[in-house]
């Protein structure tokens, strides 16, 4: 834990993670995501009892300490999509981009010809390579938005015809025939 606080019998501790958005993921046909803040509640001595997990108001205001101290610290969150979720980029081009506050495929894509030069060798062709990935991404996304489409619906095909089977089951065979109604 980078900076948990300990507040009555736990350590608390809020972060920021990258959350995957899927509507906006689905429409852009790459993934987006979103920092969110999440808790991670240690208890002393169990360390098989840590919970971690999106933080709600509530944890806000039993753990105020925890919270101003994150609030404090907490800079403004990038939404798009992390270059370390970037297939394109290399560790070694992944640190050097955050070194320069470089997050998000959207960003070395955005890059001036003056800041490219400043950064040194290797991000200009990073900036054609983001810029190539958003245009091939905005070119499919329509196809990964019907995609997912067609998956819910399938799901909920499937869900149907399960609900139907059990009900099918423990109704019975049905209204006898008529031949043996009468005999």
């Amino acid at each position: 834990m980078a900076n948990p606080v300990q507040e009555g019998h736990v350590f608390v501790e809020f972060y920021t993670d990258a959350v995957e958005v899927k509507h906006l993921s689905e429409k852009e046909g790459r993934p987006i995501f979103e920092d969110r803040p999440f808790v991670r509640i240690v208890i002393p001595g169990d360390k098989n009892n840590i919970i971690e997990r999106p933080a709600k108001d509530a944890d806000k205001q039993k753990f105020p300490r925890a919270w101003t101290m994150f609030e404090r610290s907490a800079t403004e969150g990038e939404q798009g999509t992390p270059l370390s979720q970037w297939p394109q980029i290399t560790r070694a081009q992944l640190k050097e981009a955050n070194y320069f506050e470089i997050r998000t495929v959207e960003q070395m894509a955005g890059l001036s010809d003056t800041h490219v030069q400043k950064l040194g060798m290797g991000f200009g062709e990073l900036r054609t390579k983001a810029a190539a990935y958003l245009a091939a991404a905005a070119g499919t996304a329509d196809v990964t938005a019907q995609a997912a489409e067609r998956e819910r619906m399938q799901s909920q095909i499937d869900d149907l015809t399960e609900q139907l089977r059990v009900l099918s089951a423990a109704r019975g065979p049905g209204r006898p025939r008529k031949e043996a109604a009468e005999a």
